[in-house]
């Protein structure tokens, strides 16, 4: 075909194949551009769709963050001393003192020195007995070590970590030279820690539970550190604890005391620095969606700029919609009494001051407006922000508006595609057959231009004889 296509024309000198060219441009331009003009616009719509739909999440975030009570429940602490204090969201607390007494302690008792770790510190098989408990003569737990003729000090060491390892530690400490000591030490601290030892065979060492004595026996038996409670004073309250860490003083709040004699000033006020970032990224979130659906939407006469959904009902809805919503009265009041304002030409401004000046007067009333709940009157206030959240998961949720119109907009590029294929097939099988019909008519042109020619020789022949 291609041979007999760029032969077209040698027989007429009309029917050439720059003829079916630039008609099939003339219908290219006619019936597919405009085809694919429209895929063009139908691609860029669906990439602003997704654009929008990422912006109109992200705006939503910021309205859900602002519409839970939770956000208003954070506090902020500021201690001045040594104690530590964490103070869980939603506690109900106010500023407090406190005074540490006495730190809680464990239970350190040192056995005497025997000469090393091999030292044998066994005559006979026998018990060591460990009672735990402020009281020796009722104990709150006792725990009985066996060892055995021959054992060393690092075997008996062994055997009370073997027996004993959940409630006490026990470990060698090298004094001096040639002095080794067994360290036994309570693991958690309080008074019910406290350590009574005792051989109740009397077949270990004398050595070990030889009394200290500074001049006499430097390196004997003592209680280095007897265990205590915690003592501290809550506001001039006397309190005891078994921990220097404890959260079951008042609720939600968690207490680690760190120095005897400290005192520590604990202000406890609300944390709006969450909330006022928050309603920040509100505003930014805002101003940034509704500068995009105005980028898509606008026509420019002067320049004749045109946004992809210039001429779209929907999307030009979106920013109607949304700016009655927060300039609307919620149960009374105004989000613009809040700090938050709306320019003449639609940007969102927020004034950090005028809302925490709102937080600090009435906080209750603030979160009443924001969250919702029941007000002073038992009835019911629906939150502003609860009411915005609903309104954007409208736009935003599975099978809304936006998931709809993103549905149409690929179901419209489809149908374009598909009209594409169909339109360009149709046209070049129309002048496929153009073609064969062109070179027909040429074969035909070029027949009868030879006859004419061969006519023509006769009539010259015959006009010469004369």
């Amino acid at each position: 075909m291609a041979s007999a296509i760029s032969s077209l024309g040698i027989g007429s000198g009309v029917l050439t194949a720059d003829v079916i060219d630039k008609l099939k441009a003339a219908d290219t331009s006619r019936i597919i551009k405009p085809i694919e003009r429209k895929i063009t616009l139908n691609n860029q719509r669906q990439d602003a769709q997704k654009l929008l739909t990422s912006m109109m999440k992200t705006f939503k975030a910021s309205a859900s963050a602002l519409s839970y009570s939770t956000i208003f429940d954070s506090k902020s602490v500021e201690v001045t001393g040594k104690s530590k204090v964490k103070i869980d969201a939603g506690a109900n607390v106010e500023s407090f003192n406190l005074e540490t007494i006495t730190l809680a302690k464990k239970d350190i008792t040192k056995f005497g020195a025997v000469a090393s770790k091999l030292t044998n510190v066994a005559s006979l098989n026998g018990t060591l007995e460990i009672k735990i408990g402020s009281d020796p003569a009722n104990p709150d737990k006792t725990i009985n070590i066996a060892y055995t003729a021959g054992m060393t000090l690092s075997d008996l060491t062994q055997a009370i970590t073997d027996e004993a390892g959940d409630d006490i530690s026990a470990s060698i400490l090298q004094t001096g030279d040639g002095a080794f000591s067994l360290i036994i030490t309570s693991k958690s601290t309080g008074e019910n820690q406290t350590l009574t030892i005792s051989d109740t065979s009397g077949n270990l060492d004398s050595a070990l539970f030889a009394a200290y004595n500074a001049t006499t026996n430097p390196t004997g038996y003592e209680k280095v550190q007897t265990a205590v409670d915690a003592e501290f004073k809550y506001n001039g309250i006397s309190m005891t604890r078994s921990s220097n860490e404890f959260s079951d003083l008042i609720l939600g709040v968690d207490i680690t005391l760190n120095k005897e004699g400290d005192i520590s000033k604990v202000a406890i006020s609300q944390n709006t620095k969450g909330i006022t970032d928050e309603l920040q990224q509100f505003v930014d979130s805002y101003n940034a969606l509704m500068t995009n659906l105005h980028d898509m939407t606008l026509k420019n006469r002067e320049t004749g700029a045109e946004g992809v959904f210039n001429s779209d009902s929907f999307v030009k809805s979106i920013s109607r919609d949304l700016t009655r919503a927060i300039t609307s009265l919620n149960d009374g009041d105004l989000l613009l009494n809040y700090g938050v304002d709306i320019d003449r030409h639609g940007a969102m401004s927020f004034d950090k001051n005028v809302f925490e000046k709102k937080l600090k007067d009435d906080p209750d009333a603030v979160k009443l407006f924001f969250t919702g709940g029941k007000d002073n009157d038992g009835d019911d206030v629906a939150g502003f922000f609860k009411t915005f959240d609903t309104k954007l998961k409208g736009y935003t949720g599975y099978g809304k508006l936006l998931s709809t119109f993103e549905a149409d907009l690929k179901t419209e590029g489809k149908n374009l595609s598909k009209t594409h294929l169909n339109s360009k097939n149709s046209l070049d099988t129309r002048y496929e057959i153009m073609s064969k019909r062109f070179i027909a008519y040429d074969a035909i042109i070029s027949k009868i231009n030879a006859q004419f020619s061969s006519m023509q020789m006769m009539i010259n022949a015959e006009y010469a004889s004369k």
